[in-house]
């Protein structure tokens, strides 16, 4: 939204073990924009390679420039698919007009995401066919709040 600052750097993912063990990729971020994303509206940040370091050694690259952070400008019907353990940030949107981004996480089926907040009404989910249900990891509630609070979970990883 317009006024917005830059994110802190960040993961979306704690490392399974320890930053300092890279591991197979368990988790992918799946990014599309739903509108224009341009230098003025905010676009996506992120360091490459930032994924296989620890953190504070990635933080430090970032910090002296030998690792940039780079600006993804994409049009609708893009789409980015990215480890969410990569340092990564949203910049600033300096229009006035909002720049929604969806983001969808998958991650392997074992990985238990607490933070994640799917909720969806009985009727709807039981409309669902079983194989469907096998893959939510949901809420299932009577009825859906008339009215719901965004939340962001600012991540420190």
């Amino acid at each position: 939204m317009q006024g917005s600052d830059y994110q802190e750097i960040h993961r979306d993912f704690r490392p399974l073990f320890s930053d300092r063990v890279v591991t197979p990729l368990y988790a992918l971020a799946v990014n599309f924009p739903l509108v224009e994303v341009t230098a003025e509206n905010g676009p996506f940040q992120m360091a490459r390679g930032t994924h296989v370091l620890p953190r504070d050694q990635g933080l430090a690259k970032i910090a002296s420039g030998e690792i940039p952070m780079e600006s993804f400008y994409m049009q609708p019907g893009d789409v980015m698919i990215r480890t969410p353990l990569a340092l990564h940030r949203g910049s600033p949107n300096r229009t006035s007009q909002p720049r929604p981004m969806i983001v969808m996480g998958y991650v392997m089926h074992w990985l238990h995401t607490a933070k994640v907040d799917l909720t969806l009404p009985r009727d709807y989910y039981e409309s669902l066919p079983e194989k469907i249900k096998q893959l939510l990891r949901c809420q299932v509630v009577e009825r859906l709040p008339k009215e719901k609070v965004e939340t962001y979970v600012n991540f420190k990883y």
